[in-house]
C-alpha cells in the first residue's frame, strides 16, 4: 500500500535482509565491471551515463572466440567482479554524490521509494536512515513506481531501492528524471546485474547484502541531501532547521555510515557551528 510502513517481520525467518529475486548468472562483458570498482574509492563522482551502444554485448564479443580466447575472456570477468567484490569491502569511507544546490522555492523535501516486495527485519535501520517511516510501498509495480516519481515527485529528491530484475526494466526509462537522486540495487546475483546496472550514474552499488554494503551508502547519500538541505536553509537565514538537517546529516554519519569520511564529518561539524 501506498505511504505505509514496511511489513513486519516475518515470524520465524532467519533472514537479515532484502528479500531479493534470484536471477540466473550470465557472463558480463570483461570490461564493463572494473568501473563500478571505482565506487568506492577516494574522491569518487558517478559518471556520466553512458548509451548502450558503447557495451557490446557478451554474447556479440564471444561469437567468434576460440576454445583459449572464451577462457581468457572468462577468467578476465571472474577476476573483474572479484575487483568489484573487493571494492565493497574496502576500508576507506564511501564517498557521497558530489553537493547539489537545492532552490527551496521549489523543492519538497526527501522520498523514498523501493520497487520489490521485500520484508525487513532491520527496518528500523532503514526508517532511522530515511528519517520516515513512509516509504512509497511499489510492490513490484514498475509502471506505479514510474509514474509515481515521474508524476508526484518532480520537486523532490528520490532514493529509490530496487531488486536487480525490476530495476533493469524502470531504470532506463527513469533515471535521466531530475528528481531521480540515488538508486541502490539489491540483487541474489551481483555478476548478472552489474554490465547493465554499469551504465547509470545514479546506481550507487549494485549489492546481495544490504547491512554490509547497501545502508551504509544509503546513509551517507542521505546526509549529503541533508546537508544541500542545510545549507539551502542556512543561505536563507533559517537557522533553526539548518540545524535540524545538519544534525540529521551527522547522525547518519556517526550512526550508520561505519565508516564515515572524517573530511564530510569535519563538514558538517562546522556547519552546525554556523548555526549557533
Amino acid at each position: 500500500m501506498s505511504n505505509q510502513p514496511f511489513p513486519p517481520k516475518s515470524v520465524g525467518s532467519n533472514h537479515n535482509h532484502l528479500q531479493s529475486e534470484r536471477m540466473i548468472s550470465s557472463m558480463a562483458a570483461p570490461h564493463q565491471l572494473p568501473n563500478f570498482a571505482a565506487a568506492t574509492a577516494n574522491g569518487y563522482h558517478p559518471r556520466p551515463q553512458m548509451t548502450t551502444a558503447a557495451y557490446p554485448s557478451a554474447s556479440a564479443s564471444n561469437t567468434n572466440n576460440t576454445p583459449q580466447q572464451a577462457n581468457s575472456t572468462s577468467s578476465a570477468t571472474e577476476f573483474s567482479l572479484s575487483a568489484y567484490i573487493a571494492a565493497l569491502e574496502d576500508p576507506n569511507p564511501f564517498q557521497p554524490l558530489a553537493p547539489q544546490p537545492i532552490d527551496l522555492n521549489n523543492f519538497k523535501g526527501l522520498k523514498f521509494v523501493t520497487l520489490d516486495p521485500f520484508m525487513i527485519e532491520t527496518r528500523k535501520i532503514y526508517d532511522a536512515i530515511s528519517g520516515t517511516f513512509r516509504w512509497e510501498m511499489c510492490e513490484t509495480q514498475d509502471d506505479r513506481c514510474l509514474n509515481f516519481i515521474r508524476d508526484e515527485c518532480p520537486n523532490k529528491r528520490v532514493f529509490l531501492i530496487s531488486s536487480g530484475g525490476l530495476g533493469k526494466e524502470i531504470i532506463p526509462k527513469i533515471h535521466d528524471l531530475p528528481q531521480l537522486y540515488a538508486v541502490y540495487i539489491f540483487c541474489s546475483d551481483i555478476k548478472f546485474h552489474l554490465p547493465w546496472a554499469n551504465k547509470y550514474s545514479k546506481i550507487r552499488v549494485v549489492c546481495n547484502d544490504d547491512d554490509r554494503h547497501l545502508l551504509p551508502r544509503l546513509a551517507v547519500d542521505v546526509a549529503q541531501a541533508n546537508i544541500d538541505w542545510g545549507n539551502a536553509l542556512l543561505q536563507k537565514g533559517n537557522r533553526d532547521k539548518a540545524k535540524e538537517k545538519f544534525e540529521s546529516a551527522l547522525k547518519n554519519l556517526n550512526e550508520h555510515a561505519k565508516k564515515p569520511d572524517p573530511a564530510m564529518i569535519k563538514q558538517v561539524t562546522n556547519k552546525l557551528a554556523e548555526c549557533k
